[in-house]
């Protein structure tokens, strides 16, 4: 553990520094590095390591001053605020559309003034959807760059600070001059995000859609505003950005359906598989790769059956990245991911461990049956989470989620079904449209149970409250006590910390043990009849929401019955009004793509 003890000392100075800006706190945190493994071992030859954490607490601190953005403006920000100005910029990251326009990060490499000059820095620019630019255009923008702005509510100047972007521009007069300026690799990927959405957008009526998209690709941005907020609400929004938190819980869950069917080994090195598949897939930004590497890092730790080897990787990880940016410290992604890494690794496996303990009836088996074992281990991976996570969300949001644990047990298991189900009908999709409409059957069930229990679940009286005044000191507390409650948790795992299951109990355990040692056999059966009752939906009509268009015999005139996904009715020449009696016949009917 000196390993990982000296990567926290260097996080604890970099962490301080940014939540504080103090000496006296950096200081004080020195002191405590100083005495902890003496008063620890209680012997002098601790010192050495003592020392060594005394000065990477300190050059934690002055590492992440070092690194602040300088207070002068540099390259194009220098024209912030000023007169309408000529640049040229690549677009440097995947166009994100919000309703009616759409946002472009912008990499500047000239500005003109009496000639074109060279310079650097970001840009986020706002245009509208049409001409449409894709990543690698180099354009020629006119128009007027304004600081970022910032408030005590949120600090947006700061946030895009640490994205690289210093400057905004909002529906300037742009100019293509040429494409194909950026990597190769990121238009591929790029193009293939695109593909895939648009191929899901195909495939589902919307919002199941827009749900989709944001779960298998990070996009979220089409969402209804009222949706979004109801995953705020719910504490679920973590299912669709694609954060540490996210990819770690998606590993956990990974691991928790498969355990029963193959081993935890075995499903941990799957899941380890998917983590490097789903980063590529969702573009492999920064973010991506730092919440990749702290699933990666709990996937790891699970399938060699070592999490206190994980905490000590889980450490030095953090330490390392935070060395090359101390900036990101203040990242709500890398706070969430490293939160909730260390949550599924530190009290997942012991939360479990207990959990069965209490279900265990002691009379004959000492092993829940598959089926059980898979939903304890989806309560605990779930719980741990969202403990290790929610002091972090109450600081930087300022609100709290009271139906967070229900609403994930809930809907997290339709997580990883989602998941797989929108991949095959995304990519069945971009080779057939007839294929990923099929396919679409598969996906939109899952889909709409999901956005029904978030709706149901933010409809409940005070689902989520507001935090005033909750700040780091408060967290501190909390983190103190929760890490009491894992020290209790762990010191004897197998112990159950509530009496046993009485003996009645136990008895009833071992006649439901065959019928749930049957299961599998059953799922087989239920999924085989599910897939049937899709295929004879697809025979038989489109789903419930999505646009229909009916062409009607009516002798003269069009007669086009056109209804919407809200259920609304538009007939277009319904034909000569001196002949109602006669009965029109259904000739055709289509379901086009929302």
């Amino acid at each position: 553990m000196t390993l990982a003890y000296l990567a926290l000392a260097w996080l604890l100075g970099v962490g301080l520094m940014a939540a504080t800006g103090e000496p006296w706190a950096v200081a004080a945190a020195a002191a405590l590095a100083l005495l902890a493994p003496l008063v620890a071992r209680r012997s002098w030859r601790a010192l050495p390591w003592a020392v060594l954490a005394v000065g990477l607490v300190v050059g934690g601190a002055w590492r992440y001053d070092a690194t602040l953005p300088s207070s002068e403006p540099q390259g194009i920000a220098r024209c912030n605020d000023g007169e309408v100005i000529r640049f040229r910029a690549v677009v440097s990251g995947e166009p994100d559309e919000r309703g009616a326009s759409v946002r472009l990060r912008l990499s500047a490499r000239e500005v003109f003034d009496g000639g074109w000059q060279e310079t650097s820095g970001g840009v986020l620019m706002r245009a509208p959807l049409f001409p449409r630019y894709e990543y690698g255009d180099l354009l020629e923008v006119t128009g007027k760059l304004e600081t970022p702005p910032a408030s005590e509510a949120f600090d947006y100047r700061d946030y895009l600070a640490r994205h690289g972007v210093y400057s905004t521009i909002a529906y300037p007069k742009a100019t293509l001059l040429a494409t194909g300026q950026g990597s190769p690799l990121w238009a591929r990927l790029y193009d293939l995000r695109a593909d895939l959405g648009s191929a899901l957008a195909d495939a589902l009526p919307e919002p199941e859609a827009s749900l989709a998209q944001g779960i298998l690709l990070g996009r979220r941005a089409s969402l209804p505003p009222s949706l979004s907020q109801a995953f705020n609400d719910t504490g679920t929004s973590h299912l669709l950005a694609v954060s540490g938190y996210n990819v770690t819980l998606v590993a956990g869950l990974f691991i928790a359906g498969l355990a029963w069917l193959i081993g935890r080994r075995p499903a941990a090195w799957l899941a380890l598989a998917a983590i490097v598949g789903y980063a590529f897939l969702v573009g492999g930004q920064p973010s991506v790769q730092r919440a990749a590497v702290m699933g990666g890092l709990y996937v790891v730790a699970t399938a060699l059956g070592r999490q206190s080897g994980g905490l000590q990787a889980l450490a030095l990880a953090g330490t390392g990245m935070a060395a090359f940016d101390p900036q990101l410290v203040k990242d709500a992604s890398f706070q969430l991911s490293f939160a909730s890494t260390m949550g599924l690794i530190v009290f997942a496996p012991a939360l479990r461990a207990r959990l069965e303990a209490i279900l265990l009836p002691g009379t004959g088996d000492d092993t829940l049956p598959g089926p059980l074992r898979g939903a304890v281990e989806l309560v605990a991976v779930t719980a741990a989470a969202i403990a290790f996570t929610l002091p972090i969300v109450a600081v930087d949001f300022g609100r709290i989620s009271l139906v967070a644990l229900p609403a994930n047990l809930l809907t997290v298991p339709a997580f990883p079904l989602i998941m797989i189900t929108a991949a095959f009908t995304a990519v069945g999709g971009t080779a057939s449209s007839a294929v990923g409409a099929f396919l679409g059957w598969l996906t939109w069930p899952a889909v709409a149970y999901l956005r029904a229990v978030v709706e149901a679940t933010a409809d409940i009286p005070s689902a989520a409250v507001s935090i005033d005044g909750f700040e780091a000191w408060h967290a501190a507390i909390y983190y103190a006590a929760l890490a009491g409650l894992v020290w209790l948790v762990v010191r004897r795992p197998g112990r159950p910390l509530l009496p046993a299951a009485p003996a009645w109990l136990g008895r009833l355990w071992d006649r439901a043990g065959e019928p749930l040692r049957a299961t599998p056999a059953l799922g087989l059966a239920g999924v085989m009849t599910l897939a049937s009752v899709f295929v004879w939906l697809l025979v038989l009509g489109s789903p419930g929401g999505r646009l229909t268009v009916t062409f009607l015999d009516v002798g003269q005139g069009d007669a086009i019955l056109i209804r919407s996904p809200a259920g609304h009715r538009i007939l277009i020449d319904g034909g000569p009004s001196e002949a109602p009696s006669m009965a029109p016949r259904r000739l055709h009917q289509m379901a086009p793509s929302p």
